[in-house]
């Protein structure tokens, strides 16, 4: 009898401990099965897209990650976030033109290339021309990743000028770089 009253009696303590370690290990399960759907694949995507991207600074300029700056004329990043807005159902294309000086990219003017064909997940347009230093194109709210195929097209476009970059578009402030690290 002795033992079975001792057994019902559990302290306080060792009750806590228990409850804790069964919603840490129910919480730890949980995370495991979001992470292996396709939901956690987003929910991944979007917390990375949100380091590596940058966010619109009072002066019109974005950090790059490895030092320097991309700063815009107000006037033209206006023209930006309006063609943005305005493409909200299908991805755009739009060739920033300016002049990089030391680490940082000054842009001045945009224009957009001909379209061929766009939808919700891609673009497919005219290339740049040399006398543009960042190639931008957008992707879907807060996807802010470079895909494999927007790496080759940076890398075709590099022959074009070396100095140019990339730049994804995932938000009306907030842009994400590509390039820059190697033309530093």
């Amino acid at each position: 009898m002795e033992e079975e009253h001792e057994h019902e009696e559990e302290s306080p303590i060792k009750r806590f401990l228990k409850r804790t370690y069964i919603i840490i290990i129910a919480l730890f399960l949980i995370v495991l099965l979001i992470v292996n759907t396709n939901a956690g694949y987003h929910l991944i995507s979007l917390f990375n897209g949100k380091i590596i991207s940058s966010t619109l600074q009072e002066d019109y300029s974005f950090d790059l990650k490895f030092g320097g700056k991309v700063f815009f004329k107000e006037n033209i990043y206006e023209i930006l976030r309006e063609i943005y807005i305005k493409n909200q159902k299908a991805e755009f294309k739009a060739c920033l033109t300016g002049y990089k000086e030391d680490n940082n990219y000054i842009v001045t003017g945009l224009y957009t290339p001909k379209i061929y064909a766009q939808d919700v997940f891609s673009v497919t347009s005219q290339i740049c021309n040399n006398e543009t230093i960042i190639s931008l194109h957008s992707h879907p709210p807060f996807r802010c990743i470079f895909s494999e195929q927007d790496i080759t097209s940076y890398n075709r476009f590099k022959q074009i000028n070396e100095d140019a970059i990339i730049a994804l578009m995932c938000d009306v402030d907030r842009l994400s770089f590509f390039g820059y690290e190697r033309a530093l």
